[in-house]
């Protein structure tokens, strides 16, 4: 087994990856392609991923991946990055690999400077990125439906993404969205339409998106610390979606605020994939 810092710059590593997230999430083979990992781990304004892997035989086959991103803490804008992707071959599990790339990522990032990291993770990673890995668990984040679709902050929270107008354009390229007054949705399917985020005004202006004065339908909300509308309901027990679970890691060593479930405005484009 042999451990490497992969870039993903190239095609043979992307195709490597691409093999890897098929083999582990087989039923959802058709949505992984080796434009997806370019677009987020290559093209992110932000910089480029910081990315372990476990080779076996030429393969890839477990991966762990941290993309960059800019966030607002107290008004300053600081550098941090998320985890995402993170897997591991069937026949590969219970070897500690995810904590070995975890850890070894982590330790990356601190040496380039990243102030924090952070993750909304499923229940599977969720221990063991806690347990093993140095990370604490903040909340789970809300998951709504509804009819509204006016969402804003709940006061001025000490944690927020920061959005330029580059890194914005770059985000939105991919996917199907709309504006609705300084509201982005998207379509989620099903005559269902995501409540993306809620940005500054004049920074939308600044993009070319369509927009829309009315959108009929359901809307589905994630996300934490916003005000919103009584027509958004929590998600019914029967309907099963993932925990959400958020966790953040500081690696200024205690220099930054203390990150809580009622101090961070986080909503579902600053990290949904879709």
């Amino acid at each position: 087994m042999e451990y490497k810092k992969l870039d993903f710059k190239n095609d043979d590593e992307l195709d490597l990856l691409v093999e890897l997230q098929k083999a582990v999430y087989p039923e959802r083979a058709d949505a992984f392609d080796k434009s997806l990992f370019r677009f987020w781990y290559v093209d992110n304004p932000c910089g480029g991923v910081i990315s372990f892997n476990a080779i076996d035989n030429g393969k890839i086959v477990a991966h762990q991946s941290f993309v960059p991103e800019l966030m607002e803490v107290d008004g300053r804008v600081v550098r941090c990055a998320r985890s995402m992707a993170v897997v591991t071959h069937p026949d590969h599990q219970g070897k500690g690999l995810f904590s070995t790339l975890t850890n070894m990522a982590v330790e990356e990032a601190r040496q380039q400077g990243y102030e924090f990291l952070y993750a909304i993770t499923n229940g599977n990673s969720f221990p063991r990125f806690v347990k093993h890995c140095g990370f604490s668990s903040i909340t789970r984040l809300n998951v709504k439906i509804g009819v509204g679709t006016k969402v804003e902050e709940d006061g001025n929270k000490t944690y927020k993404r920061h959005w330029t107008s580059e890194i914005l354009k770059w985000r939105l390229s991919k996917g199907d969205y709309f504006r609705q007054g300084n509201h982005i949705l998207g379509n989620y399917g099903h005559g269902v339409k995501t409540l993306m985020g809620t940005l500054n005004e004049s920074l939308l202006n600044d993009m070319q998106l369509k927009e829309k004065k009315y959108s009929i339908g359901l809307k589905l909300y994630v996300g934490l610390g916003a005000k919103l509308p009584w027509s958004l309901m929590n998600v019914p027990r029967f309907v099963k979606h993932s925990p959400f679970h958020l966790i953040f890691q500081d690696l200024t060593g205690g220099k930054l605020p203390a990150m809580t479930e009622d101090n961070v405005f986080y909503q579902l484009i600053d990290y949904d994939v879709a």
